[in-house]
């Protein structure tokens, strides 16, 4: 991508975006430690697909998925995978405006090592992943939640 591209992309990202952490329920069967998941996400929802095409475009259309989302399928969600993020974000870390602190969390949280099996992860690296979803989830909070949570009102 151009230096224009990435800066675009990047203010998509800070006005129309959503980067962040989130907290799954896992739907396999296996007997493990934790009944879910975390994982990265970075998408962009826009009613018309116009934007999405273009930008899935820059990116590579392997590197991303478009597809229906919120009520009724009113909108157009874009998401970025994994792979495509961890040579991504670097990138377009220097233009962010706003988002910039949830840019750096979630391209360390993808720096994880990827592990797959039933005995889950360390407790160190288990605290350390849900640190950095609950600061990017505080951060993605409005304003009035996060009065509401520093005076205690929220859990």
């Amino acid at each position: 991508m151009t230096a224009t591209q990435l800066a675009y992309l990047a203010g998509i990202l800070d006005g129309e975006g959503d980067l962040g952490i989130a907290h799954y329920a896992r739907r396999d069967t296996q007997k493990r430690i934790r009944n879910y998941g975390l994982k990265a996400t970075v998408r962009i929802s826009q009613a018309r697909r116009g934007l999405l095409d273009t930008i899935a475009e820059w990116a590579g259309p392997e590197n991303v998925w478009i597809g229906h989302t919120g009520k009724g399928g009113a909108y157009w969600a874009l998401r970025f995978h994994h792979d495509c993020l961890r040579t991504l974000l670097p990138q377009v870390l220097p233009y962010f405006v706003l988002k910039r602190r949830q840019a750096e969390i979630v391209l360390t949280f993808l720096h994880f090592p990827k592990y797959v099996g039933r005995n889950g992860r360390s407790k160190r690296e288990w605290r350390h992943r849900m640190k950095l979803y609950r600061e990017c989830r505080f951060l993605n909070m409005s304003p009035q939640k996060r009065a509401k949570q520093r005076s205690g009102q929220l859990r």
